[in-house]
């Protein structure tokens, strides 16, 4: 083979490389490209999200605005919620509003000044703990009364023990919590969130989703029970007098219509039952102080986001806002 052959494959060869290495770095560049511009969408989509959840929020707060009566229900265009209402070109939002003021607030467990305990509180969380037990024991670890203790002593000022009236139940302070591992002091001020109760002895995740639709966290003591969304265990714990049975008919009755004032239930009850007495005593109501807004979004690739926000009755203050 002639010099001239040589060098004329030895040309070629090195072109094809050139080539080779031209179309690698083209596919590389093109790639990276498209990963970028993949993520530049997504996060384009995710921060309209973040924002449509948000907006979700208000638009909530304008729902409740509108509730004018004297009385709260979900058969309400509150409590209908606003499923899936499409946004703009790709975007969707879910709205969600739920009443708190139907719940037990765990802050309510201490009294005004959160140093003493209130008594009646913890009886009707007691009540409800021995309720739950004998339906779902593997989500209570210790006894009933010990667990509303160590609640007591999660959010009450002081670093003393509570033992109940007769010092038959106890608590847990920071001695208690700084033996673990890894160690942290007992909180002493009123719950923020309802997921903090996994700080607290014996609460485990089991614990919290039984409690969840019974319990809350609310800003301010003394919120009132609404009857009108109290669930038939809520209700059995508020008084000794109120059973299944009185439990099961106020449910129904709301069913078939609302509580709009309290002499609706002394008339399915009777002014003399004791279950009445016992519930007018207990506070109840037939309106609600709090609410949750949950608000779901999602705009295109970027992903859905949820907005949670605790508001008053009137949806004018907000007290707790989250979005994830």
């Amino acid at each position: 083979m002639s010099p001239v052959r040589n060098e004329k494959g030895m040309a070629l060869l090195l072109v094809l490389v050139i080539v080779a290495l031209l179309s690698a770095l083209l596919m590389e560049f093109a790639f990276s490209t498209h990963v970028d511009m993949r993520l530049t969408e997504t996060y384009r989509d995710s921060t309209r999200s973040w924002y449509l959840s948000k907006g979700g929020i208000q638009a909530g707060r304008m729902i409740l605005r509108l509730d004018a009566n004297a009385y709260d229900h979900p058969s309400e265009f509150w409590g209908l919620g606003v499923p899936s209402y499409p946004v703009g070109e790709n975007g969707v939002v879910s709205i969600e509003i739920e009443d708190l003021s139907g719940r037990l607030n765990l802050n309510d467990l201490v009294a005004p000044g959160g140093v003493n305990p209130n008594v009646a509180v913890r009886q009707i969380f007691t009540r409800l703990f021995e309720d739950l037990d004998q339906s779902h024991p593997q989500a209570f670890p210790g006894r009933p009364a010990d667990m509303v203790a160590a609640l007591i002593d999660w959010i009450d000022a002081d670093d003393d023990v509570y033992r109940g009236p007769d010092g038959s139940v106890e608590g847990a302070e920071s001695p208690y919590y700084m033996s673990l591992d890894p160690p942290y002091p007992a909180k002493n001020a009123l719950f923020d969130t309802l997921d903090e109760i996994l700080l607290v002895r014996d609460f485990t995740p089991e614990t919290l989703r039984i409690l969840e639709p019974f319990v809350a966290v609310h800003p301010r003591h003394g919120s009132a029970v609404n009857i009108n969304t109290a669930s038939a265990e809520v209700l059995m714990a508020l008084h000794d007098d109120v059973d299944q049975s009185v439990a099961e008919r106020i449910v129904q009755a709301r069913q078939e219509q609302p509580f709009t004032t309290i002499e609706d239930l002394r008339d399915l009850l009777g002014a003399e039952s004791p279950a009445y007495s016992g519930l007018v005593t207990a506070g109840v109501r037939v309106r609600s102080d709090f609410f949750r807004i949950t608000s779901r979004a999602g705009v295109g690739a970027g992903g859905a986001r949820t907005a949670t926000a605790v508001v008053n009755a009137s949806g004018e203050q907000v007290y707790y806002l989250r979005v994830d």
